[in-house]
């Protein structure tokens, strides 16, 4: 376990968006994208019922805070190994520090030296990766597997950079770079608004954002909300 992300981890109701970038830019380029943490240092995702889950690509997501700098702090659920798998892909604006609360999993990312790496996954794990880095994750059994995810800005499903498969995100990032960079929360419209362009005059291409079938029994008796049926595929 590093020290450096527990003492983060306690400080996080100080910790900025441009900290948590730069932390898990130095962990990752260091070889450390796998971590530990104590059971006892894992916060308890069950005291935000209050907020909705939201279906969201291949799991169910919901943002708890968002800080006027764009660090956002929120859970994810992914689905068991019955369900679909979630599909490599990278978010090209946003960092990541996640940590797997409840249940076990997989998860795949790639390293800093360009290497794929696998693990299987349970409570007090930790993944973390910056911007625009190829990852997915799964549930490994028959329950589905929480975590809670650090990350900035967080950008909204509608938006057309929120997910992109490796494959289309290395044409866009060789072809437009300055899409593919950290991004403030100021700047999301922005960049928005320059992907719809690009995409209108055939620049660009990307895949329709889609969510998966399973969640509805979470959603349902959680007391979330639901988006119209799709099958994953990002």
């Amino acid at each position: 376990m590093t020290d450096n992300l527990l003492s983060l981890l306690n400080n996080r109701q100080k910790l900025t968006k441009a900290q948590l970038d730069q932390f898990v830019l130095v962990q990752w380029q260091q070889g450390k994208h796998f971590d530990r943490l104590p059971l006892k240092a894992l916060p308890d995702y069950k005291k935000f019922d209050a907020f909705p889950w939201e279906k969201i690509d291949c799991m169910l997501t919901k943002i708890v805070k968002q800080q006027e700098d764009g660090l956002s702090f929120g859970f994810d659920m992914f689905p068991p190994k019955s369900a679909a798998k979630g599909d490599m892909h990278v978010h090209p604006l946003s960092s990541r520090l996640i940590t797997v609360l409840e249940g076990y999993g997989t998860a795949i990312v790639q390293t800093y030296k360009g290497k794929m790496a696998k693990k299987e996954v349970g409570p007090g794990d930790v993944i973390l990766f910056p911007h625009a880095t190829p990852h997915c994750f799964w549930g490994a059994e028959d329950a589905p597997m929480v975590v809670e995810v650090m990350l900035g800005p967080y950008v909204p499903f509608e938006h057309p950079l929120h997910t992109v498969c490796p494959k289309k995100a290395k044409v866009i990032a060789q072809d437009y770079p300055d899409l593919f960079k950290p991004c403030h929360v100021d700047e999301l419209e922005q960049v928005a608004n320059r992907v719809v362009a690009l995409q209108a005059q055939g620049l660009v291409e990307l895949s329709e954002h889609k969510v998966m079938e399973w969640g509805d029994e979470f959603i349902d008796a959680l007391g979330g909300y639901e988006t119209p049926e799709r099958v994953c595929d990002i």
